[in-house]
């Protein structure tokens, strides 16, 4: 009885078994196929949302949190074509930078979504996701032999709203976005453009610009050309409080790889506007400018060059009868001014470049520069050197010149208050009277 009672439960358990595998598998195949159909439904839909409307992406490429990201354009085309363009300075030779273009093959595959998967080497794109050591950092302590750069080729694609996607890289899990521009617009037209709005934001020779917080409270942002920004709170020690976070120059501003908190006011998003400043797409408050451009125009490290055929009005009159006195005098020419602090004479200078033949001679004049507001500014001729003596009794119209710059009042305008590396002296007084001066 007992022998029998113990086959019957192995009986009624295996068929109990049975029936569960069975209620298992049948749940599973019914959940299953609507799964299965959700995802090849969103394939197809992601793949035509790519190839809609021309085609033709901004991707913001982020390969990692150590690094700048880098802007490519790519056009998509139903055949699984995609013709990837980029500039940065891994394209080029030693770290220079260099635009490139190629076409490759592209997918959306199925995994636990849709994804993005450029399936096909395309050597201007996956130069961040090539696990070979990166040739131009040639210590051995920064061998990235078997990562690289630890890029992604293949994106999960996350949401689709007004002409943006979201995407996240498969592997590192980088969230990035793809958006959708103008499918006439040239590859190395809009490259370019991106170039040079990084070169209207940071210039190496502005050391410092700022985050400025809708509570007056100012971060203090360095390397900005680096595009891996150096910030801490002004007023604080910047050796023990400064960090570090990686951006990104896109075609209208530029953004953090991902957000960050100062002071409670999350940011991440700017806009350039159209006198040169970031504007926060987040708040709608929050600033990125240089220094006042009284300030900026007085720093010590700064040599400002005044070019022949930039000056306007009485200053032009001026510098034509130099011309002409100089060539009279001693057959020499006017070749450009330029205003800088001399460490020698612990004092600004005006200094003129004059050329005869072989020889160079540099009229001084020294000045004192007075900041009136943050976009005004004096200067104070208190005297000349030997040579400046001389030139300015031999050619009155040097003297001239020296004294109008020296009773003027002078409003400072520049093309980008991020960069000011370009100014416009124009006299507060006769705005046909200007001087345009560079870095």
């Amino acid at each position: 009885m007992k022998k029998f009672l113990n086959i019957s439960l192995v009986v009624l358990i295996a068929m109990s078994s049975v029936s569960l595998v069975s209620c298992k598998n049948e749940t599973e195949e019914i959940f299953d196929e609507d799964a299965v159909a959700r995802l090849e439904k969103a394939k197809a839909e992601y793949a035509d949302i790519l190839v809609d409307k021309g085609g033709k992406w901004q991707m913001e490429y982020f390969s990692n949190d150590e690094e700048p990201g880098y802007i490519y354009v790519m056009t998509f085309k139903k055949d699984g074509s995609v013709t990837i363009s980029g500039e940065n300075k891994w394209l080029g030779t030693l770290g220079s930078m260099a635009y490139g273009s190629a076409t490759s093959l592209w997918e959306v595959i199925a995994d636990n979504g849709p994804v993005l998967s450029f399936n096909s080497f395309n050597k201007y794109f996956h130069v961040f996701a090539d696990p070979e050591d990166i040739p131009s950092t040639d210590d051995e302590a920064d061998n990235e032999q078997g990562y690289g750069h630890r890029g992604d080729y293949e994106f999960n694609l996350m949401k689709y709203s007004n002409d943006t996607l979201y995407i996240s890289g498969k592997k590192h899990g980088i969230d990035m976005i793809m958006t959708r521009i103008d499918p006439n617009y040239d590859d190395k037209v809009y490259m370019d453009e991106v170039v040079a709005m990084a070169d209207s934001f940071f210039n190496a020779k502005i050391p410092q610009v700022y985050i400025n917080l809708p509570n007056d409270v100012r971060y203090v942002v360095k390397n900005g050309a680096s595009s891996i920004l150096s910030m801490y709170k002004e007023g604080e020690d910047e050796i023990s409080t400064s960090f570090t976070h990686n951006i990104i120059i896109t075609h209208d501003g530029l953004s953090f790889m991902t957000p960050i908190t100062l002071d409670g006011y999350v940011i991440q998003n700017f806009i350039r506007q159209a006198d040169g400043s970031l504007l926060c797409r987040d708040d709608q408050q929050t600033t990125i400018t240089a220094d006042d451009l009284s300030v900026v125009f007085g720093y010590q490290s700064l040599l400002w060059r005044l070019n022949n055929g930039q000056f306007g009005g009485l200053y032009a009159e001026y510098l034509s009868q130099l011309a002409e006195e100089l060539k009279a005098y001693n057959k020499s020419t006017f070749v450009f001014a330029q205003i800088n602090y001399d460490l020698n004479k612990e004092s600004y200078v005006l200094t003129f470049n004059v050329k005869k033949g072989a020889n160079t001679f540099k009229p001084t004049f020294t000045l004192n520069e007075i900041p009136v507001d943050e976009n005004h500014i004096e200067f104070d001729i208190t005297g000349a050197d030997n040579t400046g003596t001389v030139y300015a009794q031999r050619c009155p119209a040097m003297q001239a010149l020296v004294d109008a710059i020296g009773s003027t009042t002078f409003m400072l305008t520049t093309p980008s208050l991020l960069a000011p590396v370009n100014m416009t002296l124009t006299d507060s007084g006769n705005a046909a009277n200007f001087i345009n001066v560079t870095l």
